[in-house]
Order: C-alpha cells, then sequence, then structure tokens
C-alpha cells in the first residue's frame, strides 16, 4: 500500500483506495466521499498540469503523512488506515500542522 502511495501511479493508487474513504481538502467544501470521487479529483489535478510526487515522511503504522511535492502550495495530507487500505486523507496547510495532527490527543 505505502508503495502505491509514493507511485505516484493513480492505477496503483486507486487500488488501495477504500470504497467509502473520505478525503478532506484544505478549504470548506474541499471533500470526497468515495473512491471514485477521489480519483475523479485527482484526475482533474492531472489534466490542470498539477503532477504530485508522493512522499512519506512519518509513517506510525495506521497512520502516516505524505509530502504531495505540489508546484502549488506546502500542503501535507495524514493518511489513515483501515487493514491495508487508505479510508482517510486530510490535508493540512503545511508539514508542521499535519506532523502536530498526528500527536494525542484525539
Amino acid at each position: 500500500m505505502r508503495e502505491a502511495v509514493e507511485q505516484g501511479d493513480l492505477t496503483a493508487f486507486e487500488e488501495v483506495l477504500a470504497p467509502d474513504i473520505v478525503w478532506v481538502g484544505l478549504w470548506p467544501g474541499q471533500i470526497c466521499r468515495n473512491r471514485g470521487e477521489v480519483v475523479e479529483m485527482l484526475k482533474a489535478a492531472q489534466a490542470g498540469g498539477i503532477a504530485a510526487r508522493p512522499e512519506i515522511v512519518r509513517d506510525d503504522g495506521d497512520r502516516f503523512v505524505v509530502d504531495p511535492h505540489l508546484p502549488i502550495d506546502d500542503r501535507h495530507q495524514v493518511f489513515v488506515l483501515d487493514g491495508d487500505v487508505v479510508s482517510e486523507v486530510r490535508a493540512y496547510p503545511d508539514r508542521a500542522a499535519a506532523l502536530a495532527a498526528m500527536e494525542p490527543p484525539w
């Protein structure tokens, strides 16, 4: 699963997304509520010239922080696992905020 994330291959990544994944973006209303919506959002970003080069920068087993290395900003994401699939992704404005979200209490 982690290899699929870091490969940046949308087909491989799609296979590790839970069917009912929730992806929360940085701004109100930026939310996907299933695999199809996530894939559509990622394809639209690629079509718009936004290419991610994902790198896992912290791995806590069932959660990890990803730096997508986007050319548009410094956002980072926290991925939450349910077994071998990604069940939730939340975006944060920068690495410090994403790393802080990994700390208790929650």
